[in-house]
């Protein structure tokens, strides 16, 4: 069944720091609609009230969409206009949202995107990459055995890396990441649009150093180089003969490093795998 085309959620970007990076669109239909969904009542009614706008606004969270996405979907089939955003950026995006859009789509109403602000896009715009591709991550494990058992699945990807991570975590992130993927080329963004914003292009291990110098502070988003090309995968082979090895006596990581430069490959891809069958 097909709805009129102003029954329709709207998924509106809205500025991650600087207020003036919103659309003129996005605020035309902030202005219009009947109920505005956010991650952030108290952060949105400040951004409506700089703008002038008197929308009604509730809560929309994980912990919440079971009892509001009914309600919305009521407001839908009686011609009401919803809006929907997150706390700052493109809902959807690592943010509450998805099983919102899911469900309109569901009950046969349309979704209508309207661009903006987003970290993950404006962080690989200014990576200086010469590969356009990336592969979005978001958050990775907060517990240290699952993250780089995640980074090694994501080792031998040829496409930029993208993370995002909280300040208390960046260290431990960066210091897995060194370990798994190696020295590779990295952008750290911190805080972009906003009055901190900081992007540093290094290597993993100089950005280690900055950052036991400079206490890390704020939102941050990590663009990563892919694996090279030309790069050895760590095939079942190796692991076979580096848990030989390991039988014989050699410990873990000395057994990785063996087989490593039998075949010219990284050690922590070995061990990192090795680790893993061990477990099982």
């Amino acid at each position: 069944m097909s709805h009129p085309a102003h029954r329709c959620l709207f998924v509106v970007a809205t500025p991650i720091g600087n207020v003036a990076d919103i659309t003129l669109r996005a605020l035309e239909i902030l202005k219009t609609v009947d109920l505005i969904l956010s991650e952030n009542v108290i952060k949105t009614r400040r951004l409506l009230a700089r703008y002038g706008i008197a929308s009604r606004v509730a809560s929309y969270r994980e912990s919440n969409a079971r009892n509001v996405i009914p309600k919305v979907i009521d407001m839908l089939e009686s011609g009401k206009q919803v809006a929907l955003v997150a706390e700052a950026g493109t809902p959807g995006i690592s943010d509450p949202g998805r099983n919102l859009v899911d469900a309109v789509y569901k009950a046969g109403f349309r979704v209508v995107p309207v661009p903006g602000a987003s970290a993950l896009i404006a962080a690989v715009s200014v990576s200086g990459s010469g590969d356009p591709r990336f592969f979005f991550e978001g958050f990775l494990p907060r517990v240290r055995v699952k993250r780089r058992r995640r980074l090694n699945e994501l080792a031998d990807l040829t496409s930029q890396l993208v993370f995002f991570e909280a300040p208390h975590r960046l260290m431990d992130c960066l210091k897995d990441m060194h370990a798994v993927l190696g020295d590779r080329q990295c952008v750290v963004a911190r805080e972009l649009t906003k009055i901190h914003e900081e992007i540093i292009r290094d290597t993993i291990s100089n950005l280690m150093e900055h950052f036991k110098r400079v206490r890390p502070r704020g939102e941050f988003v990590l663009v990563c180089q892919g694996a090279q090309e030309q790069a050895k995968t760590v095939t079942s082979r190796m692991v076979e003969e580096a848990q030989d090895l390991t039988r014989q006596g050699l410990r873990p990581r000395q057994a990785a490093k063996v087989v490593a430069a039998r075949y010219g490959v990284s050690s922590a891809g070995i061990y990192m795998k090795l680790v893993d069958e061990m477990r099982r």
